[in-house]
């Protein structure tokens, strides 16, 4: 077997700092792959091949993915099992019918991470296979070269990487290691698989002492070595923390390169790159001093990992590298292993969505594994970022420095996007993140050393996310990648804050543990993907690249999921320049605990030129958790469609107390909030117009005469969403209106929560009614309504026309004046008494009684809202309309027409009266609003409103 040594888009680059560390550290030699790259899928004529190695990836699903021996986010791969065997002969028997066409003996047989292998074939053997209909691909096998290290830019922060846990947020009090347990519980019962030059087992990175045993699913071995190199990697090297190791080399060989006399056959690493690589990814803490006394103190991200390791990079007399075919079949071991992490710090082929290597980790992450591969070295060079698949995640690499506030920028040399293939296939965001890799301190060949590359901030991101699959199992590779990435922090740059060039952002750990949504995806989406990947922006991403708009916008749906333990609502806010529309619908989502939700995104361009890329970005918030994807676009300039027909609003929820706080939701400010009862309707009417004034007991009007919004309540506690208004209007003064038969002692007490408590209350709803109005001194005119339940209505409209004028409500019963009544009119001595409603609500007599001066009503309760309407001119700015029978849900609107000055009409559920719809039509309204959900005022009337209203604006 064999190993592949350093490879440079993805491999490190190696500026070897200058400093000895007394505990060994020995300068690494600079080492970064990257070599000749073939690009995807090739037609199958004898011109578009030569003679040579040849990696053969058949249709047939593998171990890895069939649905009898496939793996998952709670279940290793099944290879052992009589299923596994039998369906891996058939592998082999479909692999025998291929190679019936050729005469080369396979180098490898890959089962498990694909269903192929690899061969020398003639240039007509290969346009053979290639022609089949039961094979993929067929892709020359490819030495990833190794390349001289780069030097860090001057001027360009550049410590150590013994503060990477610090600088993430790991190390300490209230780090992330102290909130999962410790160092040691970081990814305990994990194991990271590490595919590179081998490993140094002797490193105190990698010391067994306190190490739990390996998970019993973990059934790799550790491989001594061959030839000379017999006896370099002994059993004990293996231990509880390196609990496998081994080697592939068959793929190099074939291909004619000879390991020199220096280099290890076997599982040790000789080059420093792998050592380092795995002690990045899930060393140990260790202390080192240098020569000067300065103490260090590294360790990887996840040191309670176990750690595997498969060596597939080597030093032949040829040159350096690492071999596709040795890749893939380390992978496949990996995963029959069950290793839970691979990293791969090689590079790729940048110009294909299918590179064989790539593929087998797509089968890897579709069984649970997840993937994390580095960007590539070489952008400076012009070389396009690698490992473009969607199902790993590629790591651009980042500068870090250890003080308060730390500022990274990713690396000049760090692989870029936008992925090289077909303008119109460019539907993949490459890299996805950026982690710490400029002068990495981490362990190597006896001792430690500083390395730069984008090989060195992959294993930052394949640590963490052992890290997040440790503390949430169940979650999916997909859901990892996805925490990462949304929760992801700003750079100190314009040019790093690029997604083609940093990502979603600098990894925060701090803020991924509980990421508010995550887009998920599986190997059916991928599937569809590779299909036709100009249609990948409809993949469940985070992150929408759209490299092709029409003359239309653009749609795509997104599903997000709550991985979170309680229901969360998240609002969307789009930033970008004003030439990329974005819109999402709903703006709003709720999404409740462990269920998903689905969003759509609009992306259009309305004047930037059309062959360049636009950069924007949507946020979804829920408190202090944001979730972030960058949205990347370009291509035609949107048609420009006429403006659509203005349409009416509604404000509701899910029940009137949700309403209400809806409605406070549209006051612009508020320092006071009046509560009434839900259920005794007749308090919070005659309240409407001392709240739409913000009347306080004792001082009168509120500072500046600000409005206060009516919230309701049950007699006997807090419904949620009156909660939630609370705590998001955060009121000084709070005005209970009515008696503890209507609002309690206790839920008086709760409110104390809030801010200071006063009630306005009388023995019944006329002598409350009466105490509201002496609250407003002077008046000139009081309107008085009936008391009796059935009359609401009347007071319901009248109370917002009584608002605007800032005069109070009286109540009556229909057929006499209560005593509490005739001593506030006494009292208040106005000018003017209006009545409200027709004879029926209130008789002649007591009319008289009243004094009163005038009478406004209708044959009906919708004509006598009409008649209060009469006051205002037309063209109001709203027109607030409600059920003329459920009146809950307009309870809260009057006031807030009150202090707007504008009308509430009423209509009936299923259909608008015409008296309602008269109005409207003299109104001329610039604004309709609905109060309340379907069940007080329907569609059907909300559809004839939308009918009517563009006649009505402007």
């Amino acid at each position: 077997m064999n190993h592949r040594k350093k490879s440079g888009p993805s491999r490190a680059l190696a500026a070897v700092a200058g400093l000895s560390l007394v505990a060994g550290v020995l300068p690494v030699a600079a080492s970064a792959v990257d070599g000749p790259v073939f690009s995807g899928p090739i037609s199958a004529t004898t011109a578009n091949f030569e003679d040579g190695q040849y990696i053969v990836v058949l249709n047939t699903q593998p171990l890895a993915t069939h649905p009898a021996t496939a793996g998952s986010t709670t279940q290793k791969v099944d290879t052992t099992s009589a299923t596994a065997q039998a369906y891996t002969e058939t592998l082999l028997a479909q692999q025998d019918a291929v190679l019936d066409g050729v005469s080369a003996e396979p180098t490898y047989r890959y089962t498990v991470a694909v269903n192929g292998f690899s061969a020398q074939l003639t240039a007509a053997e290969a346009a053979a296979l290639a022609a089949r209909g039961d094979v993929r691909s067929v892709t020359p096998s490819t030495l990833r070269q190794l390349d001289n290290g780069i030097e860090v830019r001057p001027g360009l922060p550049s410590p150590d990487t013994d503060v990477s846990p610090d600088l993430l947020g790991l190390r300490g009090a209230g780090g992330v290691w102290e909130q999962l347990g410790g160092p040691m519980a970081a990814g305990e019962g994990l194991v990271v698989g590490v595919i590179d030059s081998g490993i140094d087992y002797s490193s105190e990175s990698f010391a067994a002492e306190g190490m739990p045993t390996p998970p019993s699913t973990f059934t790799g071995e550790c491989e001594d070595g061959e030839g000379a190199s017999a006896g370099d990697f002994p059993a004990e090297a293996c231990s509880d923390k390196l609990v496998g190791a081994r080697y592939f080399v068959e793929g190099a060989e074939a291909n004619g390169f000879t390991p020199l006399p220096t280099e290890s056959v076997s599982p040790l690493d000789t080059d420093g790159h792998g050592t380092h690589v795995a002690g990045t990814a899930a060393g140990r803490e260790v202390p080192l001093e240098d020569t000067g006394g300065n103490q260090f103190d590294i360790a990887g991200m996840v040191p309670g990992a176990h750690l595997s390791a498969y060596k597939v990079c080597f030093d032949f007399v040829q040159g350096s590298g690492c071999v596709d075919e040795d890749s893939i079949a380390a992978i496949d071991a990996a995963i029959a292993d069950g290793v839970d992490v691979l990293n791969f710090s090689v590079s790729g082929d940048p110009e294909t969505y299918e590179d064989p290597v790539d593929l087998a980790f797509k089968n890897a992450a579709a069984a649970g594994i997840f993937v994390a591969a580095s960007a590539g070295n070489s952008a400076e060079d012009g070389v396009p970022v690698a490992h473009t698949g969607p199902w790993q995640t590629t790591v651009g690499a980042a500068s870090h420095r250890e003080e308060d506030g730390p500022v990274p920028s990713i690396g000049s040399f760090s692989g870029r996007g936008p992925v090289a293939v077909a303008d119109a296939e460019q539907t993949i965001v490459k890299p996805d993140i950026g982690a710490p890799g400029i002068e990495v301190l981490a362990p190597v060949v006896g001792g430690y050393g500083y390395i730069t590359g984008t090989s060195m901030s992959s294993p930052h991101i394949a640590g963490l996310g052992a890290l997040l699959m440790a503390e949430n199992p169940e979650w999916s590779p997909m859901a990892v990648k996805s925490a990462i990435q949304t929760s992801a922090g700003d750079y100190a740059d314009d040019v790093s804050n690029d997604p083609f060039v940093g990502g979603s952002g600098f990894v925060a750990p701090r803020d991924f543990l509980a990421p508010g949504l995550v887009f998920d995806s599986a190997e059916a989406d991928w599937d569809a993907f590779l299909a036709d990947p100009s249609t990948g922006y409809d993949l469940n991403a985070a992150y929408l690249s759209v490299p092709a708009l029409g003359a239309e916008a653009t749609t795509v749906t997104r599903t997000v999921t709550n991985p979170g333990s309680a229901e969360a609502t998240f609002d969307a806010t789009v930033t970008g320049p004003e030439t990329l529309e974005v819109v999402v619908e709903p703006a709003s989502v709720t999404v409740p605990a462990g269920g998903s939700a689905e969003v759509t995104i609009s992306v259009a361009n309305t004047g930037a030129d059309t062959t360049a890329w636009q950069q924007g970005e949507i946020v979804w918030t829920s408190g202090e958790t944001a979730v972030a994807i960058p949205v990347v676009a370009r291509g035609e300039v949107a048609d420009e469609e006429p403006e659509p027909d203005p349409m009416v609003e509604r404000v509701s929820g899910k029940d009137r107390y949700g309403t209400a706080a809806d409605i406070a939701d549209l006051y612009a400010g508020a320092d006071t909030v009046y509560i009434a009862s839900g259920t005794g309707f007749a308090d919070a009417m005659s309240g409407s117009p001392a709240a739409s004034r913000g009347v306080l007991p004792q001082t009168m009007n509120t500072p500046d005469g600000d409005p206060a919004p009516v919230l309701l309540v049950r007699n006997d506690n807090l419904p949620g969403a009156t909660i939630n208004a609370l705590n998001a209007i955060e009121p000084s003064n709070i005005v209970i209106l009515g008696g503890t038969g209507a609002v309690s002692a206790d839920v008086e007490g709760q409110l104390e929560a809030w801010g200071d408590v006063e009630r306005v209350a009388g023995d019944n709803r006329y002598e409350t009614a009466a105490n509201l109005a002496m609250l407003f001194g002077d008046v000139d005119t009081v309107y008085v309504a009936s008391g009796a339940d059935e009359a609401f209505a009347d007071a319901l409209t009248g109370s917002a026309r009584a608002g605007s004028e800032n005069a109070p409500v009286l109540l009556t019963r229909p057929d006499g004046v209560p005593g509490s009544t005739m001593m506030a009119l006494e009292e208040l001595a106005p000018e003017r008494i209006v009545v409200l409603g027709g004879t029926q609500a209130i008789n002649d007599a007591t009319f008289d009684a009243l004094g009163a001066d005038e009478r406004l009503s209708g044959l009906d309760r919708y004509r006598t809202a009409v008649a209060v309407s009469q006051i205002h001119e037309t063209d109001v700015p709203v027109v607030y309309i409600a059920s003329g029978l459920n009146f809950p849900d307009a309870l809260a609107g009057s006031a807030l027409a009150g202090h707007e000055e504008v009308p509430v009409l009423l209509t009936r559920q299923g259909d608008l009266p015409g008296p309602t719809l008269a109005e409207l039509e003299r109104l001329s309204p610039e604004r309709v609003v609905i109060l309340g959900g379907t069940t007080a005022v329907s569609q059907d009337v909300e559809d004839m409103l939308n009918e009517y209203y563009p006649g009505w604006v402007g």
